[in-house]
């Protein structure tokens, strides 16, 4: 396995329309922390995305970082974007690390959140975004900056815009309520004080999808796997 440059936008997708590979899927669950098993719920669509999800951020993480990834070194938390272990090892440039207020400040919980969006939007560290929408999922990462993925059924002007938008949320680490903080202009989309560069995916039939990132990429690395090969060894 040969490392990718950590400039290089890498998207790993998958087709959830082709046989489930159901014994390697669960082996991948069973490695997962005990709060995600349990929210993977029952068996089907939803928890076959979810999985296929993990399965591809495993792979695109592991070709930025030139070795296996395992499922222990992603972290879960409700209501947020899954992140990397701050210990994960091989990460480029070290992990995302939000930083405190200097001695002397004292700053309210939104300032200090905003603060450390803000941070990690400009931290080198690598970054990966999930995203599903109808048979498509897909795991865009990026080596060196922050990265927000989003994919939904539909084309037009208006699914364009929001999967733009909703790509920047994501980057930058916000729900929807942050959609109140984000501007569009000639530039770009501007939200959390950082302008995030677009990059628009026309490789789902039928759908609309979206990269942002912190940092622009000088390349796109995409790859289609089926999901024999992205469940297979």
């Amino acid at each position: 396995m040969q490392a990718v440059e950590s400039q290089t936008l890498i998207l790993y997708h998958t087709d959830l329309r082709g046989q489930w590979p159901a014994a390697a899927a669960r082996a991948i669950a069973a490695r997962l922390p005990y709060g995600k098993r349990l929210a993977l719920g029952a068996d089907g669509p939803q928890q076959h995305a979810s999985l296929a999800g993990i399965a591809l951020a495993l792979r695109a993480l592991g070709a930025l970082f030139d070795r296996a990834v395992s499922p222990g070194e992603l972290v879960f938390t409700r209501g947020e974007k899954p992140r990397l272990a701050r210990a994960s090892p091989g990460t480029p440039h070290g992990a995302i690390a939000a930083q405190a207020p200097s001695a002397g400040e004292v700053a309210t919980a939104d300032e200090a959140a905003t603060a450390d969006k803000a941070s990690a939007a400009r931290d080198p560290g690598a970054d990966f975004s999930i995203s599903h929408s109808g048979p498509w999922v897909g795991c865009a990462a990026l080596g060196c900056g922050r990265v927000g993925f989003d994919v939904e059924m539909g084309d037009g002007e208006q699914i364009a815009s929001w999967v733009a938008r909703e790509a920047a949320l994501k980057a930058w680490g916000a729900g929807i309520r942050g959609l109140r903080e984000l501007s569009s202009s000639a530039e770009g989309i501007r939200c959390g004080g950082v302008l995030w560069h677009a990059r628009a995916l026309p490789i789902f039939p039928g759908a609309s999808a979206c990269v942002m990132t912190s940092r622009a990429a000088r390349a796109l690395c995409a790859r289609a796997l089926s999901l024999e090969e992205l469940f297979g060894r």
